[in-house]
C-alpha cells in the first residue's frame, strides 16, 4: 500500500509558504486524497527553488522531520528553476499533491481549502 509519487513544478517559492507546504503533510496530517483518506507522508526529498536565493535547495524529510539545505550550485537561469519534489506513503495522490504546491509557488493560499482541513486531522 506504500506508493512513490513525483512531480515537477517551475517557478519559485517562498520558504515560508513551502515550510508551511511541508507541514501540513509531515506535522499536521491533515491532508486527505480523493477518497477522504488522510495522506501519510513517510520520505520526501527534493529540489527546490526559493525566491530571493541564487542556490538550489535540497529538501529532505523522514515522517515528522525535515531540513532544508543550500547547495553550492546555483541555478543558472531564472527560467529555468524547476522544483523536483520525491513523495514516498500512503494514500498519496498525486494530482492533489501536486496542485496543493503549485499553490504553494504561485500563492494562491486558496487552493488549500479544498484538501486542508484543520479541523480533521488524521490520526
Amino acid at each position: 500500500s506504500i506508493v512513490t509519487v513525483t512531480f515537477e513544478v517551475p517557478g519559485n517559492a517562498k520558504e515560508e509558504s513551502l515550510n508551511v507546504y511541508i507541514q501540513n503533510l509531515l506535522w499536521e496530517k491533515n491532508v486527505r486524497n480523493r477518497d477522504d483518506d488522510c495522506m501519510e507522508v513517510i520520505r520526501l526529498k527534493g529540489l527546490v527553488s526559493l525566491k530571493d536565493k541564487p542556490q538550489q535547495v535540497i529538501v529532505q524529510g523522514v515522517h515528522e522531520l525535515y531540513d532544508l539545505e543550500e547547495t553550492s550550485v546555483s541555478w543558472e537561469d531564472d527560467s529555468k528553476r524547476t522544483n523536483r519534489l520525491v513523495l514516498i506513503g500512503r494514500n498519496l495522490d498525486k494530482d492533489i499533491l501536486k496542485q496543493l504546491f503549485i499553490a504553494t509557488v504561485t500563492e494562491t493560499e486558496k487552493q488549500w481549502t479544498t484538501r486542508f482541513k484543520e479541523d480533521q486531522v488524521c490520526p
